[in-house]
């Protein structure tokens, strides 16, 4: 009678191999063998595959990203530094014209007040000799009048408003230097 592990009960050692059971033991292995590699271990293998890829391909792509990260921020640090060159000639510009600008405005407002300073000496020097010319007349007028009172008689007046003229022409050197 057989046990269940195949082997004997009676008689026999404990442990004696049957050649049916190793050959069964042996093609079951092969069998399962080549089901597990067909249906198993190829699917397992294209996923690991697969896997294994992607993950290349995203170490790349950071590559490439990093690599494209790092030529943005270089091309941003260029433009920045552009963009502040750019800007402080342009200030500098700005102050050149506004100097210019002050630097004409000024020679302007020099300009006008010397013609200004001119033009006061002239209305100045104007002013004067038409005083000086009243005052003449008027000083010719009261010197006839106190020299016709003095002598009591009319002296004619152009006679004598000629020579007051040709005395207060020789005189006014000196009243120039008084004043």
């Amino acid at each position: 009678m057989l046990s269940p592990f195949g082997l004997q009960a009676e008689g026999g050692g404990a442990l004696t191999v049957h050649p049916y059971w190793v050959v069964v033991s042996i093609v079951q292995f092969l069998l399962l063998f080549y089901l597990l590699r067909r249906f198993f271990w190829g699917p397992i293998l294209k996923t690991l595959r697969d896997r294994a890829e992607k993950i290349r391909e995203g170490l790349v792509m950071a590559e490439a990203a990093k690599a494209e990260r790092e030529r943005m921020k270089a091309e941003v640090e260029r433009l920045l530094a552009d963009a502040r060159r750019e800007a402080q000639a342009i200030a500098e510009r700005t102050t050149k014209a506004a100097e210019a600008a002050a630097a004409d405005i000024r020679a302007q407002a020099k300009t006008e007040a010397d013609r200004i300073r001119e033009r006061g000496r002239e209305d100045a020097t104007q002013l004067h000799d038409q005083a000086l010319a009243q005052l003449r007349s008027e000083l010719a007028g009261m010197v006839v009048l106190a020299a016709s009172r003095v002598l009591g008689r009319e002296l004619d007046p152009e006679k004598h408003r000629a020579l007051i003229e040709e005395s207060l022409d020789e005189a006014a050197p000196q009243l120039t230097e008084q004043s």
